[in-house]
């Protein structure tokens, strides 16, 4: 309650005792809308008949709700389905909430543009498929590039490049950084890509297919967690042994993989670290602050722990 010329600091005082005794609590709503603000961030999700959230949303989820309390503000998820027009049309004409967050970025995706139209501020976390608006994200391109160097550098020329699909932009990019490591390196043919699969059993599936193949590869890159533990179930049912017999590589998006045996090399995306990033721009730009309306990239740090080794002779 603030000091005002009607209501002197006695009178203040006996209120907030009654509210005391009363067990008094400001109503939410109202204060909103006295405001005009609901110190609420959306994050939209797509999910699917399974319910089931991609690990990476561990580290997003826990590094946003904990960054954005540092600025008075709370996070609330949001359903949007294949087509999320109606959801952020919605959540634009409510008001329940003063920002969204978008991510898991489509190349076509339709969200910036229309929370633009909208004029509802948001911020993505990845990479913006359109120029001019804020975007924290990593360097999908390096992610591709650098899994290649590194197999390469240790003489693997037979290497199963493992990707999320093309059409997010993650997997877009870590696309064109195969494709550019793959031409430096002059890999030609000796290279297989794949993207069709992804879940855990269908990586589960391919790895003992290609395995039994005449010239299996002597490496195989994973696009994310998920998908490497489907490979190191294919290898131990094989008896194929990790690095001994064949490399394996993947990137670190959720912290529990540290934790997995055998200890994995990996590539790490810093999911965490790019949530965290992302919660604080939010909040400068929640404040008032003057936000540049670019993309920025973190770069992705290889970890060596013991999976991947020269090929066998």
């Amino acid at each position: 309650m603030r000091e005002g010329r009607s209501v002197g600091r006695a009178k203040q005082d006996l209120i907030r005792e009654v509210a005391r005794e009363m067990n008094y609590q400001p109503n939410r709503a109202a204060q909103s809308l006295a405001k005009g603000k609901t110190d609420a961030v959306a994050l939209s999700v797509r999910l699917d008949s399974t319910c089931d959230l991609p690990p990476h949303y561990h580290e997003i989820v826990g590094a946003l709700t904990f960054t954005l309390n540092d600025w008075g503000l709370h996070l609330m998820l949001v359903q949007t389905n294949e087509d999320p027009v109606p959801t952020l049309e919605m959540l634009a004409r409510a008001r329940t909430c003063d920002a969204v967050i978008v991510t898991d970025m489509m190349v076509d995706d339709v969200r910036p543009g229309l929370l633009r139209d909208l004029g509802m501020p948001f911020l993505i976390r990845g990479s913006a498929p359109i120029s001019g608006v804020p975007a924290i994200g990593m360097d999908n391109f390096a992610v591709g590039y650098k899994a290649m160097e590194f197999l390469r550098r240790l003489g693997h020329r037979r290497i199963l490049f493992h990707n999320i699909g093309r059409t997010f932009m993650s997997g877009f990019k870590r696309h064109e950084g195969f494709c550019a490591a793959s031409v430096e390196f002059d890999l030609g043919e000796t290279v297989r890509y794949e993207d069709i699969v992804y879940k855990e059993d269908d990586m589960y599936n391919l790895t003992r297919r290609v395995m039994r193949e005449a010239d299996p590869p002597t490496a195989i890159f994973a696009a994310d967690e998920m998908a490497a533990l489907g490979v190191l179930r294919a290898l131990a049912e094989l008896g194929i042994a990790v690095p001994d017999q064949v490399s394996v590589l993947t990137c670190l998006n959720a912290r529990f993989m540290r934790r997995v045996s055998p200890r994995l090399s990996f590539i790490n995306t810093r999911q965490h670290e790019v949530a965290t990033e992302a919660g604080r721009l939010l909040g400068r730009m929640l404040r008032g602050e003057p936000i540049e309306a670019r993309q920025t990239f973190l770069l992705p740090i290889l970890e060596e722990n013991g999976s991947c080794a020269p090929p066998p002779r």
